[in-house]
């Protein structure tokens, strides 16, 4: 009887101490309007699964403690008029608090041709520009091959590595000019690159066109009030239906373009319905003076009229968020100027290495070329 009974209290202290000890984590934060930026009020968060859950006040503000064990278990998060929104429960834990970006619901093709003058356009931008930090790699690195050519004769290849130690959450150009750096690993020229100056790599002039990386263009919240919006269609892709945007300037202007000696600014931009991603960007420009793409290393006179179209694309990663696919830049000038930049081979949490490679002296490793095979645009 007195082994029985020892039994039984072993096992109730067991109990009680696993009860005692057993850890608790808290999911808090605020729910936001990722157009507006403003908060969601009771907005629904409710853990699938289990019974558990709490609704956002009047601030957007919410707070919910639950066993570490439901730690891998997916929150829902819903509100009237906006796209639910799935989460893993450790991705609500931080000590500040974690922003949710809720999207509102898509207006249908009929109903956004007929407000493709109105604010919804505007809406649109803004919240695919507010969901950067959302949809866009963090830290990573890919492979590039980058190619040159300037009065469609003096060519120049590379093989690159291209780190981003930061990736899209900050889209200052000091952050992106701080935090991203290349390396040329292989290189092959057609011509002599004496002087110094016909060698110059010009990547950093091309990497100003990755848009969603940088500031100072329609993806700019502060800025895209003044631009000229229309709708242009709705086309489907891959199962997923894309807003196609034409915009344009009357007043064009360094502080929505980037470009202090700008004339004429327009383009097209391509944003997915689904999640609000920028997939491609058309661009067309024409300047003068010096400074996108080599112009400041003397292609054009400052009375010259400088004109150059620059098609950026996005892409998918393993990691299931996007990253800059390609870029495509083609110039007129005093001398003319073409260049291509195309990643491959992503990786999440890469470290930048190196800043950056403006000119190689390394020579023409023939054996490379003959292996290497140039990614598809």
């Amino acid at each position: 009887m007195q082994i029985r009974i020892s039994k039984a209290v072993v096992l109730l202290l067991m109990f009680i101490s696993g009860s005692v000890f057993a850890q608790n984590m808290t999911l808090k934060g605020v729910v936001i309007d990722a157009e507006t930026n403003k908060p969601v009020e009771f907005a629904n968060l409710g853990v699938v699964g289990s019974f558990m859950g709490t609704a956002t006040d009047f601030n957007g503000l919410f707070e919910l403690t639950i066993s570490e064990e439901f730690k891998n278990y997916t929150v829902r998060i819903s509100a009237v008029g906006y796209l639910p929104k799935e989460l893993k429960a450790y991705e609500l834990v931080g000590s500040q608090g974690v922003r949710v970006k809720m999207i509102q619901q898509s207006y249908g093709i009929d109903q956004v041709e007929v407000m493709a003058e109105s604010k919804r356009l505007y809406g649109i931008i803004k919240t695919a520009a507010n969901m950067i930090s959302d949809n866009y790699e963090g830290s990573y690195g890919s492979r590039v091959y980058f190619s040159q050519i300037v009065n469609e004769n003096q060519k120049t290849e590379m093989a690159l590595k291209f780190f981003d130690e930061k990736g899209y959450g900050d889209r200052s150009f000091s952050n992106a000019y701080e935090n991203r750096g290349y390396e040329v690993q292989e290189v092959r020229r057609n011509f002599e690159q004496k002087p110094i100056v016909k060698g110059m790599l010009r990547a950093d002039d091309l990497l100003e066109f990755d848009i969603v990386r940088v500031r100072g263009n329609v993806l700019d919240v502060n800025v895209v009030d003044k631009f000229n919006l229309e709708l242009v269609e709705q086309e489907s892709q891959n199962m997923d239906s894309i807003w196609v945007i034409k915009y344009s300037l009357d007043n064009p202007a360094f502080d929505a373009t980037g470009d202090e000696q700008v004339i004429d600014y327009k383009g097209v931009i391509y944003i997915s319905s689904k999640d609000y991603a920028v997939l491609r960007n058309e661009l067309e420009v024409k300047s003068k003076g010096y400074h996108h793409a080599g112009r400041s290393s003397g292609l054009v006179s400052e009375k010259q009229v400088y004109e150059y179209k620059v098609v950026t694309s996005y892409r998918k990663t393993s990691n299931n968020k996007y990253a800059l696919s390609k870029i495509e830049y083609s110039g007129t000038g005093s001398e003319k100027l073409k260049m291509d930049w195309v990643s491959y081979d992503f990786t999440s949490g890469s470290k930048k290495g190196v800043d950056r490679t403006y000119y190689s002296t390394s020579q023409t490793d023939e054996d490379f070329w003959k292996r290497f095979e140039i990614p598809k645009k």
